[in-house]
């Protein structure tokens, strides 16, 4: 069997569908200076191709999709590649404040796990920590000191963040519901006029 004939292999150059995105691997040419050399890339669109984004071979990202689709449960599969490159679009093409503010915020949170804690079994960790790691004692109490100090003003700033994005949400919602009604202030005037039209002529 050849290597683009293997059906957990996604295929090179011609592309397979997986719920609402296609998939293929190709090459391109990565130029350094005057000489160049081909990668090996894998490529993801829409159907109609108006998105797409090519991942080289040399990402991490490219493994695991890769490694995705070679899944014997098709229905594991698309999910499961589906959920990256939807998350990869939805990134790519929702121009909200707040989703970026929040992944942003989410990567460097991911970045010291700990984070994620309450805050005093955040400090009771990185005291756990620090002495299994035989830090000394002044320097992992300023250590940790400066992390604590470090949540405070990240939760602080997540917490402005949250506010604003509630406040433009409730605001959306009031301009929402107002153009509604006045859309069914139009409708009934319209039905108005249109009975008074039909009994003019009637009569």
């Amino acid at each position: 069997m050849k290597k683009s004939d293997n059906p957990l292999l996604i295929p090179f150059g011609k592309a397979v569908r997986v719920g609402a995105f296609k998939l293929w691997r190709s090459t391109y040419m990565l130029k350094s200076g005057k000489e160049g050399s081909r990668i090996e890339c894998l490529n993801v669109s829409t159907p109609d191709g108006a998105w797409m984004v090519r991942i080289p071979a040399t990402s991490m990202m490219y493994s695991t999709l890769v490694s995705g689709y070679a899944t014997v449960d098709e229905e594991l599969r698309d999910n499961f590649i589906g959920m990256i490159v939807t998350n990869i679009f939805n990134l790519s093409t929702v121009p909200s404040i707040a989703l970026h503010d929040m992944f942003s915020f989410l990567m460097e949170m991911m970045s010291y796990p700990y984070l994620f804690l309450p805050e005093k079994e955040m400090e009771k960790r990185m005291k756990a920590q620090l002495r299994e790691a035989g830090m000394e004692k002044g320097k992992a109490k300023e250590h940790i000191a400066q992390m604590m100090d470090y949540r405070h003003r990240l939760y602080e700033l997540l917490e402005r963040k949250k506010d604003s994005f509630i406040e433009d949400y409730e605001r959306q919602m009031v301009e929402r519901m107002s153009g509604e009604e006045e859309a069914m202030k139009h409708l009934e005037q319209d039905a108005v006029a249109e009975q008074a039209s039909e009994i003019a002529v009637s009569e």
